[in-house]
């Protein structure tokens, strides 16, 4: 499940807004430093300040919500329709396999993006990244860096690519480009970058939007599956 998704279940299934905010986090986590990742359980040791108890929270959810999403239907089945369209669209670039999971996750933000609106969307990022503003760091502390040896180097390095990462979702090109095959295309390049591969050639690029344009009608309708399922934290 991608963040945008995770944002929206987890402020619709605690009714807050610093919680959906929260449940983005790991996402953005890995964007930073791909070692960093959420812990299962976390205790504090002190009284929580601020919206941090809302936004560790979230993250449980996110944890939560992947763990259901991945052994469900509306996962499975997605990633086997986007592996099948992009075999079908005779892509020329390697192991685009590797990338339907992602791919059928950014198509799931775009399906959300069409039902709710992109301003709406990008209100509630601005107001959940301001609500928790104070507690980015005391999270990731929680979830990552009191447990594991880093210098503060690494630590002022990734408390930059988070501040950047936040303001980069909350202007709303990146996210925008969800809704749209060509835009996905363009977020598939990024990734391919980031694990070493090529990025699309221009023949590769319209033909995976033009495939993932495709299969916008399945994954509104599976959108409307997931959001009808119920809370995914204990009671």
């Amino acid at each position: 499940m991608n963040f945008l998704l995770h944002r929206h279940l987890a402020e619709a299934h605690t009714g807050s807004r610093a919680a959906g905010a929260g449940a983005i986090l790991p996402d953005l986590w890995r964007m930073a430093d791909r070692r960093v990742r959420p812990r299962h359980a976390v205790e504090a040791e002190e009284p929580l300040g601020g919206r941090l108890a809302e936004v560790l929270v979230g993250i449980r959810h996110h944890v939560a919500a992947d763990h259901w999403f991945h052994e469900n239907r509306v996962f499975v089945e997605g990633e086997k329709l986007v592996a099948t369209r992009m075999r079908e669209a005779a892509l020329g670039a390697k192991r685009m396999g590797l990338l339907a999971h992602v791919i059928w996750e950014m198509c799931l933000d775009g399906a959300l993006l069409r039902r709710a609106g992109f301003e709406a969307t990008r209100a509630a990022l601005a107001e959940g990244f301001s609500a928790i503003e104070g507690d980015l760091g005391p999270a990731a502390t929680m979830h990552h860096f009191s447990a594991l040896e880093r210098t503060a180097e690494e630590r002022a390095t990734f408390d930059a690519r988070m501040k950047r990462l936040c303001a980069e979702v909350e202007r709303g090109p990146w996210i925008e480009g969800y809704q749209y095959g060509e835009g996905i295309a363009v977020r598939v390049s990024g990734v391919r970058a980031r694990i070493g591969l090529p990025p699309l050639d221009a023949a590769d690029h319209a033909r995976l939007g033009q495939a993932l344009d495709g299969v916008a009608r399945e994954a509104d309708a599976i959108l409307e599956e997931i959001l009808r399922a119920p809370s995914l934290l204990d009671p």
